[in-house]
């Protein structure tokens, strides 16, 4: 399956076929691919990818929205390879492997006044890299928690945040001055994201709560409990004003970030989602689901605009290039995928590693693209991106 691939291409059948030739495709690709007859390792993940083709195109309703999104140049329309004119959107070459954390990756960001690669394992020790030598310059052990994402601000500020069990953790680092505070929650926290100016942590809880807190002290601002189920991702818009949260409910809430108000619901996501970015414009908001799909939403009035295959495993992180149309994704099958979400299509696809790739992060200007996860190398890639899709 490649990362063009529309529901009539994943089943094998033409967009005019009827639901007995539907069930009957269905059928003959469950019992070459179903994990109970198919020795191949990616069984599982290839047959979710049928099911999810399967039950949209019998489902009348879903079938013509997808028809819909299709006839409006998504996905189906996307050029092959060899058909693309010369002059690609999208170059990347690989620059570096920085080696040095002894335990998995779970964040990574740049500083933006210098541009340096900054990383944190599992562990919480992060790393700032001098990428010519390839070796950290400096390392700080970041006691009492969890992190899982890090921000890099002007004058050597860094800020990072994550959670473990009941509890949030956040972390200030300026210059040699080191800030914390955990704050004790009564359900179990399952993810959080900082605030672009690191004022504030939004996070979400296996008990349907979504929650912001001031960075200063951890003291909740407000609390929602509109899911109805696990709020399992958040995200901030870059200037601030919005946050998104993704449930096991398959709903996308997005929350207007200084009074808590819900402002708008996305219904069309199908599946638990994993990761949510905002592009830098607010034209989009791209949100990844356990059905390995990437949907596309306007932010403007929450349609959908573009739906996205080409993974082989969940997708545990998305971010947006700084020209608004150039999307990563990293995903637990190792690879990296970007894409054109104007277009509607995969530009490239590396592969990366043969563990999960937890974090990625483009540089301020747009010009590397770092990944890491499971086997604990951060890899830096040179990008060469138009600036309209």
């Amino acid at each position: 399956m490649t990362l063009s691939a529309t529901f009539y291409e994943v089943l094998g059948v033409s967009s005019k076929a009827d639901d007995e030739a539907l069930r009957k495709a269905y059928r003959r690709l469950a019992q070459r691919h179903h994990p109970d007859v198919s020795s191949d390792p990616r069984a599982h993940d290839t047959m979710a990818h049928i099911n999810e083709a399967f039950q949209t195109l019998i489902d009348p309703t879903r079938r013509l929205e997808y028809d819909a999104m299709l006839s409006g140049g998504g996905v189906q329309d996307a050029p092959r390879p060899e058909q693309r004119q010369p002059a690609q959107p999208v170059v990347v070459k690989l620059k570096r492997r920085l080696k040095g954390h002894v335990t998995p990756v779970y964040a990574v960001s740049f500083n933006p006044d210098n541009g340096q690669v900054i990383s944190s394992g599992f562990d919480n020790e992060v790393h700032w890299w001098d990428e010519q030598l390839a070796v950290p310059i400096q390392k700080v052990k970041l006691d009492h928690g969890t992190v899982s994402t890090i921000q890099a601000f002007p004058n050597d500020r860094m800020v990072a945040a994550g959670s473990g069990e009941n509890q949030v953790c956040f972390y200030s680092v300026f210059g040699s001055k080191l800030n914390s505070w955990k704050s004790s929650n009564e359900e179990w926290v399952s993810c959080v994201s900082i605030s672009p100016d690191g004022r504030y942590v939004a996070s979400g809880s296996m008990l349907q709560t979504f929650m912001l807190s001031d960075a200063q002290n951890g003291s909740c601002i407000y609390r929602r409990t509109d899911h109805q189920g696990a709020v399992t991702a958040v995200a901030w818009s870059k200037d601030g004003s919005l946050i998104a949260s993704g449930s096991a409910d398959t709903l996308v809430k997005l929350w207007h970030a200084p009074t808590g108000a819900c402002l708008h619901t996305i219904h069309q996501v199908r599946s638990t989602v994993t990761a949510i970015a905002f592009s830098p414009d607010n034209r989009y908001i791209a949100v990844a689901g356990v059905d390995l799909s990437i949907r596309i939403f306007s932010l403007s009035d929450g349609l959908l605009v573009k739906m996205l295959f080409g993974h082989t495993k969940p997708i545990e992180s998305l971010q947006f290039h700084p020209n608004g149309w150039l999307l990563a994704s990293g995903s637990r099958d190792g690879s990296v995928g970007l894409w054109n979400s104007a277009k509607g299509i995969g530009n490239v696809r590396l592969e990366v590693s043969p563990r999960p790739i937890s974090c990625v992060a483009f540089s301020p200007d747009g010009t590397r693209l770092a990944a890491s996860g499971q086997d604990k190398v951060v890899r830096l890639w040179e990008v060469a991106a138009k600036d309209s899709a």
